[in-house]
């Protein structure tokens, strides 16, 4: 039934079902990968327009999870102008702050705070329509290393799935002295919790893995990935589980192949392409020596049944492992074509073939880039690349080339959304509209403070930023479209 049911998520959001008419057509790309023709945005003089192919985007413009698909291309065509920004409202306090990306969807905005509740309101007014307390956060002073406090309960984004009308969230909780990782299935038009499964995998210790990588559907699957806390401390490797949608069934799980270390970490999430084909990236694993690869900092990809199908790492993993250059500060973008951009700490910019990801050192091309961590933007041709306290960039993106194209004003490095005509970031205490052909800042507004990868979702002719204590959405003058 979960198979069934993700099917018809992807077909609702390329416009399938309950939308606008399009065709779906798989392709059979090099290494016998499925890939899908479908419908995107790009920009014309007066906005954007659909046209080339890339995700599958929601009809009526929901936000689903983080980058608003899979794909993690943050992307929202469904969006009037924003050049005139404004706030529209402010939800009360809430009980903890906000990390992951807010989601947009049936005119709800639907959020979860470290302290493990997850908040629905109204999309047109901010009021609460319900909320759901999950359990007990875990202690700061119970991990070993970290910089979230004084609770760890829901760092990740949510994921809904629109077929079904399920919101999945990922919670730390603490039971008694013990700590837990559960993957929960919600009503998000109610809050009923659905299912719970614990994720715990044999052996680990628990209060050394974090989950702060963006939730993904795949193949009937919600798919979370598992890293260590900020320092690096205790005995953790990167893990990536897949729990049915269903709640019932076996619990997939890929354990990335090192000592320790490996950390599947990324805000911006795990990625998936319509094949339901996981793609993920890690940070520095435990090899000291070129003949000792382990997947440290690569580019992984898992077949419908979490099998390892490929990978990509830098020739220069080795020494990325050695100086904690985190490959997988970001998600890989998954771009039409059957490539993905993937940008980590190290400063270097690579476009990979997802077909046959080609091992060491085999990417179609390479750019200089920032330092970037969190989440990317991508509207053909720009990628646009966070670079949190310094410039976004926007690489242009050919079939087997990367430039850089421009550079934002100082203090623009927020992971970035496209919406409204503009490419949008949060950083510093304000959200910032840039031209998404020059980078000119054209529009600013304050922001309650935020934490750090904060990054603005689009739906419902909203942007709606998460904070460390409340939501904010924001719309153009000529006002909210329900």
């Amino acid at each position: 039934m979960a198979d069934h049911r993700r099917g018809q998520s992807q077909l609702r959001r390329a416009g399938l079902v309950g939308g606008a008419c399009a065709i779906l057509v798989p392709t059979l790309l090099a290494g016998g990968t499925a890939a899908a023709s479908q419908t995107r945005a790009t920009f014309s003089p007066t906005g954007l327009t659909r046209g080339a192919a890339a995700v599958p985007v929601s009809p009526k413009g929901d936000w689903i999870t983080y980058g608003g698909a899979e794909t993690r291309d943050s992307v929202q065509p469904d969006s009037a102008s924003l050049r005139a920004i404004r706030l529209r409202w402010r939800s009360p306090k809430l009980d903890g702050p906000v990390y992951g990306e807010p989601l947009v969807y049936a005119s709800r905005v639907e959020v979860a705070t470290e302290a493990n509740t997850v908040y629905a309101l109204s999309a047109s007014t901010g009021k609460l329509l319900w909320s759901r307390h999950l359990g007990v956060a875990v202690p700061a002073s119970a991990l070993p290393c970290g910089d979230i406090s004084p609770t760890v309960g829901v760092t990740s984004t949510m994921v809904i799935d629109p077929s079904t009308g399920d919101l999945f969230v990922s919670a730390a909780l603490m039971q008694g002295s013990t700590i837990h990782h559960q993957v929960i299935g919600l009503s998000a038009a109610t809050g009923k919790v659905l299912w719970r499964r614990d994720v715990d995998r044999p052996g680990w210790d628990a209060a050394a893995q974090l989950q702060r990588t963006g939730l993904a559907l795949a193949a009937g699957r919600v798919v979370v990935g598992f890293g260590g806390n900020y320092g690096d401390c205790g005995n953790y490797t990167g893990v990536v589980v897949g729990v049915p949608e269903s709640g019932t069934g076996a619990i997939a799980s890929y354990k990335v192949p090192t000592s320790r270390e490996g950390a599947v970490w990324a805000p911006s999430g795990v990625s998936a392409n319509a094949a339901g084909d996981v793609f993920f990236t890690t940070g520095n694993g435990a090899a000291k020596s070129a003949s000792a690869f382990d997947e440290g900092d690569s580019v992984v990809e898992l077949s419908p049944s979490f099998g390892r199908i490929g990978y990509f790492a830098p020739a220069n993993w080795l020494q990325d492992n050695e100086s904690d250059g985190d490959l997988g500060s970001t998600a890989p973008m998954l771009l039409p074509g059957g490539r993905a951009l993937q940008v980590g700490k190290d400063g270097t910019a690579y476009l990979i073939n997802t077909a046959q990801l080609g091992g060491i050192g085999h990417q179609l091309a390479s750019a200089p880039a920032c330092s970037s961590y969190g989440g990317g933007a991508y509207l053909a041709p720009f990628a646009y690349v966070a670079c949190p306290g310094g410039t976004l960039e926007a690489l242009r993106v050919g079939a087997r080339s990367l430039i850089v194209a421009w550079k934002g004003p100082n203090g623009t490095g927020g992971s970035p959304t496209v919406a409204g005509g503009m490419v949008w970031e949060v950083d510093g205490g304000h959200l910032v509209g840039l031209s998404p052909k020059t980078g000119a800042q054209l529009a600013s507004i304050a922001t309650e403070p935020t934490e750090h990868f904060a990054a603005p979702s689009a739906g419902e002719g909203l942007l709606v930023v998460g904070t460390q204590s409340s939501v904010e959405a924001f719309e153009g003058a000529a006002g909210w479209r329900p």
